[in-house]
């Protein structure tokens, strides 16, 4: 059986440990804190969150959540290496997590070959129509077209949609 690594990342609060945790087969490893400082939050993810799925008889994947915040990106490194495919969370109508995208797409070396997927959360709780064309504007800067998605992360089908949409890109690139 082969086994992939996923990784979710994206601003503190965007969704990465729910949706990790919608989609595990397993229980997960999380390494949510309460946060020492205010950033939105009570709790927030300092190390790895951890989950599993298999998806048939020859794939698995391994579903790798990054911390957030940057002072915690060495342990980035870890999950950089090896990728399978990436999932880039942006908060809806955050100017912070929008401005991030830039900085994310780069650390992850996102190409038109790497299947990547970015889901917008918080949608279903803050209004913020621009978003999808903000970010649609820093894809096209870059010369890429990657699936943008409306999701809410407490959602299991929405997290379900994005591992069918990153098999399928998969699939797609490969020429499949």
């Amino acid at each position: 059986m082969i086994t992939k690594k996923l990784a979710f990342v994206g601003s503190v609060g965007s969704g990465k440990t729910t949706l990790i945790k919608n989609l595990s087969q397993t229980d997960t490893l999380d390494t949510d804190v309460v946060s020492s400082v205010d950033i939105g939050k009570e709790m927030t993810t300092v190390g790895l969150d951890y989950g599993y799925i298999t998806v048939d008889d020859s794939l698995s994947i391994g579903l790798y959540g990054v911390p957030g915040q940057r002072k915690f990106s060495f342990m980035w490194d870890f999950v950089k290496e090896g990728l399978w495919a990436v999932v880039i969370l942006i908060k809806n109508n955050s100017t912070e997590s929008i401005k991030e995208l830039d900085y994310l797409l780069d650390y992850f070396e996102i190409t038109q070959k790497l299947p990547c997927v970015i889901g917008i959360t918080h949608s279903d709780i803050v209004r913020g129509e621009n978003t999808k064309l903000k970010i649609r504007e820093v894809l096209k800067q870059r010369s890429l077209n990657l699936p943008i998605y409306s999701i809410n992360a407490n959602l299991k089908e929405n997290a379900e949609l994005i591992i069918r949409t990153l098999i399928l890109l998969e699939e797609t690139n490969n020429g499949s």
